[in-house]
């Protein structure tokens, strides 16, 4: 009997491959020409997110919320245009996803980078960098970057969506280059992305839109990953401590062991008789 938590076979995703295409084209049958860019940039974003960028957890995690920033003009997009350009971007990357292999593979994001901690690493999950990991996280600073220029050519204001990118790509990368204290840092990372974006989202409805919150997301984003690696030397590619995962050494507690007690308290009578 086939165990109840055994994967389906990748014949199974390829059919679920073929559903969403299918589904696309009759969604988008009547504008077709003009929703298969997206599909197919849809399709590539999650192919490359499940297959290449998910070897750094960081940047597997700042790509995620980098597609919730890119869904937001795409969905607005597409109520102008009456063209469904953001649900052929989100089949795309379903499709992508499915074809990168990621949901038959039982490794997580990041496991592949994962070995035995040695004297020349000092990261407890195991992350020991490298070129590779060095060159995902910059082409994910070079995309979110990138982001963020198109939103300051295409929205206004310029100069301030300007100064607010500049602003938070340093904010970030200080951050988590000289990172605080555990409490601190906590703290921080549960205010700062909350309330800035939602304050900055706020002030600017009032104008229309505006590319000030997109510009402080993607230069946080690119501020995460700049500050948060080691981009020369022998460590290159590794991430910064205390955001590597680093934890510090839990106490020994001594344990009580009560049946030992007991037997031996046992035994001493009949040692007697």
């Amino acid at each position: 009997m086939k165990k109840l938590d055994q994967r389906p076979s990748p014949k199974f995703f390829a059919v679920m491959i073929a559903v969403t295409v299918a589904a696309f084209v009759w969604i988008a049958h009547s504008s077709l020409l003009v929703a298969s860019p997206f599909f197919i940039a849809g399709t590539g974003y999650g192919f490359l997110l499940y297959s290449v960028v998910k070897r750094s957890g960081r940047a597997f995690l700042v790509m995620h919320c980098a597609l919730f920033m890119m869904s937001i003009p795409l969905l607005q997009l597409q109520d102008a245009l009456e063209i469904p350009v953001g649900g052929s971007a989100f089949a795309g990357f379903w499709a992508g996803l499915l074809a990168s292999g990621y949901p038959w593979s039982e490794k997580p994001p990041g496991s592949e980078e994962r070995q035995q901690r040695d004297s020349t690493t000092e990261d407890v999950q195991g992350y020991t960098g490298g070129r590779d990991i060095a060159l995902i996280n910059a082409a994910c600073v070079v995309f979110v970057l990138g982001c963020a220029i198109a939103h300051l050519a295409f929205q206004t204001p310029t100069a301030p969506a300007a100064a607010v990118l500049t602003g938070a790509l340093i904010c970030a990368w200080a951050f988590f280059r000289f990172t605080p204290s555990l409490v601190v840092r906590n703290v921080l990372l549960l205010v700062i992305p909350v309330t800035g974006f939602g304050l900055l989202a706020f002030l600017d409805s009032m104008n229309g839109p505006s590319a000030i919150p997109f510009a402080w997301a993607y230069g946080s984003m690119a501020g995460v990953l700049l500050g948060g690696r080691y981009w020369s030397g022998p460590r290159l590619g590794q991430p910064r401590p205390p955001f590597s995962g680093q934890a510090s050494p839990k106490r020994k507690r001594r344990t009580v062991r009560r049946s030992l007690d007991k037997q031996k308290q046992n035994e001493a009578p009949a040692g007697r008789r």
